[in-house]
């Protein structure tokens, strides 16, 4: 267990290093001078947790944040490909075209949906698109939006924001930490997602799941379990949407919220008792649920 967690803070240290100098020449020898390990022993090391060598973790790193810097900015190709480390706008050309079929050029030009052959990069494309709403690189689409009644619920948190994390990188460390994995292999759920308790009952923000009210308890023993009654929502959609496209559908969604006139229906928001619940859906995209009641209702 000491040696599993000294290579997990290696490992850490390293994505840590290259992301913070994901814009210079930073070179896996780089790397390991200043995790001050040999590179032969960094690369054993990192291989061993991500499968995949501190060379290769840089090169799709860059490809993958250069996918972003592609479809905001209005930057020439070949200032993106020697940004990112390519010495030639071929060069980096012939490595996207290997990767996501479509060269650069096509790519900004249609903004269609890209997949990348390697899983690691889909991964760091997924991690990127938090890493763009962070650093305002986003673009409003539309967002449709109805009203529903949530009978009484379950919600099951396998874990809290007790670190006060942005919500991208409290998700990344449910993933990391096997979170995510763990709430996935609970059988006969409704949603899988994130619930933001009021500040008041709870601690803001945790990733868990919404279960029927009537859900077996001994199968949730190892999670906090709450219980949440019957209320009406205003749920937000952002319709289903490319992986690149997180950025924005988080942007667009939050922002409709606060452009709603919530009068309109008869309705207040009833945000001091019950929690918001999110959900990113395959099929249906990213939904938010913002608690409501009547205005001749109190607050439930």
């Amino acid at each position: 267990m000491k040696y599993l967690n000294i290579y997990l803070e290696i490992v850490e240290a390293t994505k840590k290093y290259v992301k913070s100098n994901i814009e210079c020449a930073v070179s896996p020898d780089d790397v390991a001078k200043e995790i001050n390990y040999s590179l032969r022993q960094l690369n054993r090391i990192f291989s061993m947790s991500t499968g995949i060598t501190v060379g290769e973790y840089i090169r799709w790193s860059k490809l993958a944040k250069s996918l972003f810097e592609l479809k905001y900015s209005d930057n020439p190709v070949i200032d993106i490909a020697l940004k990112y480390g390519y010495e030639t706008q071929e060069s980096y050309t012939r490595a996207f075209k290997d990767n996501f079929s479509l060269n650069p050029g096509e790519y900004r030009k249609t903004k269609q949906q890209v997949t990348a052959k390697n899983w690691h990069i889909n991964q760091f494309i997924h991690q990127s698109a938090h890493n763009a709403l962070d650093e305002g690189m986003f673009r409003r689409g539309n967002v449709d939006n109805w009203i529903i009644v949530k009978p009484d619920r379950i919600w099951v948190s396998a874990r809290r924001n007790t670190e006060n994390l942005p919500s991208g990188k409290f998700y990344d460390v449910c993933e990391r930490e096997g979170i995510m994995r763990k709430i996935g292999a609970l059988s006969n759920v409704i949603s899988i997602g994130g619930a933001y308790f009021p500040s008041n009952d709870n601690s803001g923000l945790c990733f868990g799941a919404e279960v029927e009210e009537d859900y077996p308890l001994e199968l949730l023993s190892e999670f906090e379990i709450f219980r949440v009654p019957q209320s009406k929502y205003v749920a937000f959609n952002y319709p289903k949407y490319p992986i690149e496209n997180h950025g924005d559908a988080i942007y667009s969604t939050w922002h409709a919220q606060k452009d709603y006139d919530i009068t309109i229906q008869g309705l207040k928001w009833n945000l001091n008792k019950m929690p918001i619940f999110e959900d990113d859906d395959d099929e249906m995209g990213y939904i938010l649920y913002f608690p409501a009641s009547d205005v001749t209702e109190g607050n439930l």
